[in-house]
């Protein structure tokens, strides 16, 4: 059996719970780069000398952390909901006494029933 865990508060979720899935990616911004005839003839070997001289003591992930990070999570509806609310002060701990989402009533409010045992059909 499929379970996720909610990277928020860390509740169990089975294969066709409601869950949202969070991508973050984090990357370094540059201003556009405009190279004339100047920076084509000039030699930049010193430069790059120096950088590696600079980076030497940096582990290579140190470096590409610095460049470019990316993130996945995986949340519950409460934890989405405070997610939502806050995303750069994001909790655990507000989603707590969120009210849970009854997603079956939403889907029977449409005319979609759920199947009996509760699976979401695509378990294939």
């Amino acid at each position: 059996m499929i379970k996720f865990h909610c990277d928020g508060c860390g509740r169990v979720m089975a294969k066709g719970e409601l869950r949202y899935k969070v991508k973050i990616d984090v990357r370094a911004a540059y201003d556009e780069i405009q190279i004339g005839l100047a920076d084509l003839m000039r030699d930049y070997r010193q430069e790059m000398v120096d950088l590696v001289r600079k980076m030497r003591h940096r582990s290579p992930e140190e470096i590409e952390a610095t460049v470019y990070k990316g993130f996945e999570l995986d949340l519950c509806p409460a934890c989405q909901r405070a997610y939502i609310r806050s995303p750069l002060r994001f909790h655990p701990e507000q989603a707590k006494d969120a009210d849970p989402i009854d997603i079956d009533g939403f889907l029977r409010s449409l005319g979609l029933h759920p199947p009996a045992d509760g699976r979401s059909g695509d378990d294939t």
